[in-house]
């Protein structure tokens, strides 16, 4: 299939092609890092880079064969540098090499170069590796395809695009390989071998000592309840719920650490709450998100859910693939679904499915009464009819999602 060109990202990027600064692009696996890094190797060469000054290593494939440590790294790379002027190196998956902190720290000093690497874990600008590279290590989040991204690849392919289309996505969301798949079995085939793909590689070869049936049990309800408040006494309930034994490796403490793990391979992401008024909760709850539509309704035929929340769910992804920071906004008696930040501005935002009767309209823009910070309010809908009132401004979420209308913040 032809590829897109994942502009959003390459921007962003694009300003440290030639910094000192290692770039680290992270993500879950299969949405589309290893293509976004030919991308950047594309415009380096259209720069006028010979190709035997980009050296790829894919640690996961067959140019990355054999490097299994830092030693064996520096052998690879003493191989392929040939003179003393500058190399662009890339190295995929690089979480495959033992202590591999180490290892990118040695490169970015041994040897004249610009050096970028992905990695499929959350942790890999956290603890020993922020330790060894503060101040010198950049990281470039990459997502799924947006909805926006999604109809530009389905019109690059020749995809019929028709009025159900944001519905498909809605249920399937946007990981790329998807679009191969042709019928509703394929793709839950696929999104389930996905998963268990990436809590192979991702948790069970880094966890051995696992209960993989505790594991599984909890990660599905952690998947099918995203934007709901999750705490490890609603997973107990639902387990009991279910028939299923409460064993010791789901203890509380163990469910806090099973769903730590989905963050750490980027199934979820936490969404911290962001006090307005009141005081921070002590009850144990959170929320997450699932890190894409497909992936999350692949356990459908597990637990019920309300399209609310995957709307939500598809807000909160786009708004973090925009480069939001994302909290829950936290109310002395409810919430407001999110507050989007950037520097120091942000903006408040709730999202409905419709707005289609004077109860849902009273409630969703009723909530802001509370709000007495002056930041803009927003609601977001299905709905084209515009019920912008009070200063706060509805916005269509197709539109949104399209990018023909836009957030703006104070």
């Amino acid at each position: 299939m032809i590829e897109i060109k994942r502009e959003k990202y390459l921007k962003r990027i694009r300003p440290f092609y030639d910094s000192e600064y290692i770039k680290v692009i992270t993500g879950i696996r299969r949405c589309g890092k290893s293509v976004l890094m030919k991308q950047i190797i594309d415009e380096i060469k259209d720069k006028g880079v010979d190709d035997n000054h980009i050296i790829v290593l894919n640690l996961e494939g067959k140019s990355g064969e054999g490097i299994k440590t830092r030693k064996d790294l520096e052998e690879r790379l003493d191989s392929l540098t040939k003179d003393s002027e500058k190399y662009y190196i890339f190295i995929d998956e690089v979480q495959h090499i033992k202590d591999f902190e180490e290892a990118i720290a040695s490169v970015r000093v041994s040897y004249k170069c610009s050096l970028f690497v992905t990695g499929s874990n959350s942790k890999m600008l956290h603890g020993t590796l922020q330790d060894r590279l503060t101040g010198r290590a950049k990281e470039f989040p990459v997502y799924p395809f947006t909805y926006q991204e999604t109809v530009a690849f389905k019109k690059a392919n020749g995809i019929e695009i028709d009025e159900d289309d944001f519905f498909d996505f809605l249920h399937w969301g946007g990981m790329p390989q998807r679009y191969e798949e042709i019928d509703e079995s394929g793709l839950v085939e696929y999104f389930q071998s996905l998963y268990h793909s990436i809590i192979l590689k991702d948790v069970y070869q880094n966890h051995k000592r696992i209960s993989k049936e505790a594991f599984e049990n909890v990660a599905s309800y952690v998947m099918m309840t995203s934007g709901r408040e999750f705490s490890s006494t609603s997973v107990e309930r639902y387990l009991k719920k279910e028939g299923i034994p409460l064993e010791l490796s789901s203890s509380a403490r163990s469910i806090s650490n099973y769903e730590k793990l989905l963050e750490e391979c980027f199934l979820v992401t936490e969404c911290k709450p962001y006090i307005i008024s009141g005081k921070k909760s002590l009850n144990g709850t959170k929320k997450v998100y699932a890190v894409d539509q497909g992936l999350r309704n692949s356990f459908s035929n597990t637990i019920n859910t309300d399209d609310s929340f995957g709307l939500e769910n598809i807000v909160f992804q786009q708004l973090k693939a925009d480069g939001y920071e994302v909290r829950t906004g936290s109310l002395r008696d409810g919430e407001i679904d999110f507050v989007a930040i950037k520097g120091k501005k942000k903006c408040f935002i709730q999202v409905a499915y419709y707005l289609s009767t004077q109860e849902i309209i009273d409630r969703e823009y009723g909530t802001y009464k509370r709000v007495k910070d002056a930041s803009p309010k927003f609601v977001i809908s299905l709905d084209r009819i515009d019920t912008s009132r009070n200063g706060i401004t509805h916005l269509n979420l197709i539109d949104f999602l399209l990018g023909k209308v836009e957030l703006y913040l104070s």
